[in-house]
């Protein structure tokens, strides 16, 4: 019997590795998150494939990928990153059926990619986007993810890019360091309210972001693949311990109430941070008041709320792709596996 050709999408990030398989007809018919703790080191990421090998079962596929793992610090350089990253893929994946997605340069082989790192080095933003753009004639794609958010502006079909490196995103305020599980709540605010007082936090990774969202209801465990700050579950009653560590007290001190309350000062000022990065991008362009805000990322959830914020329409990226709640949530992997159905087949 013969194997349908079908195209699988590799998003290999610090964290997760991401993978969608699409059809030779481009139908989704699969999205994976898997836990690549690769800062541990590159084995990590081996497991990481062999194990999405074993659950896909497509041995005749072409295989689209691109990375944002050469950020981690198992690294001393995200050109050696890229290397080894590349390397440990050849080691499980068929050389001469893989394809890096370089943004701008197109597709890759795995040597080319070795020697043009940079044009391949945290461009899996760029899939999501441009499949986007393919779809909605103008608008702001807005990923929320784990860790950060993308926000990309795009008009008639074409990304209206600021930048290209982490390093000028993050300058140009299209790239900011902040998502809906692992920021620490440090970075999102240096106080909170408690009791009437306004308490300074404390300068720890006592408590993250998931723990807000759980919270007030739009995260829920099985969301999450990632460990807790005290490695305990993610349960109610442990998001309000480890919020109450943040105010060096504990989550008897004060009412289920009280720390709804506290969780809303931390949303609000995540929220805050997305919303500004948005104006930032706005001021830069022609895009109409119209044009609305496409949100993905298992973060999403905010980009809908910046978009009645900002009073705009909001789309889901799940409406791009065939009403998957999994490829939005993965938006690069799914969107990179339908871009190579489109463009390698």
């Amino acid at each position: 019997m013969t194997q349908e050709l079908s195209y699988l999408g590799w998003d290999i990030g610090g964290a997760h590795l991401k993978v969608a398989r699409s059809n030779a007809q481009g139908v989704l018919q699969e999205v994976l998150q898997l836990p690549c703790a690769l800062w541990k080191g590159i084995d990590e990421l081996h497991i990481s494939l062999e194990q999405a090998l074993s659950i896909l079962k497509s041995p005749e596929a072409t295989h689209a990928i691109t990375m944002t793992g050469e950020l981690v610090d198992a690294f001393a350089h995200r050109a050696e990153g890229v290397e080894a990253i590349l390397d440990c893929v050849s080691t499980v994946l068929p050389v001469q059926h893989c394809h890096i997605f370089a943004g701008n340069d197109g597709w890759l082989s795995i040597d080319e990619a070795k020697h043009r790192w940079q044009a391949v080095a945290s461009m899996n933003w760029q899939a999501s986007a441009r499949y986007a753009a393919s779809k909605i004639d103008s608008g702001i794609f807005i990923d929320i993810g784990s860790t950060t958010c993308d926000i990309i502006p795009f008009s008639q079909q074409k990304l209206l890019l600021s930048g290209l490196s982490d390093h000028e995103r993050q300058r140009e305020g299209s790239l900011v360091y902040t998502g809906a599980i692992r920021t620490p709540l440090m970075a999102i605010a240096d106080k909170a309210p408690l009791h009437g007082h306004i308490v300074h936090l404390a300068a720890e990774w006592f408590a993250s972001s998931a723990d807000i969202w759980c919270l007030l209801g739009k995260l829920q465990q099985t969301d999450i693949q990632d460990a807790s700050a005290d490695s305990q579950p993610w349960t109610e009653s442990h998001c309000r311990q480890r919020l109450a560590r943040m105010l060096a007290t504990d989550a008897d001190a004060a009412s289920d109430t009280q720390w709804q309350q506290v969780a809303l000062w931390f949303a609000e000022k995540q929220l805050s941070s997305v919303i500004s990065a948005c104006l930032q991008q706005l001021s830069a362009s022609t895009l109409s008041e119209s044009a609305p805000l496409i949100g993905a990322g298992v973060g999403r959830f905010m980009v809908e709320a910046c978009a009645e914020r900002l009073q705009r329409p909001y789309i889901d990226f799940r409406a791009l792709c065939d009403n998957s709640e999994d490829a939005a949530a993965h938006a690069p992997a799914a969107a990179l596996a339908l871009l190579a159905q489109q463009q390698l087949s």
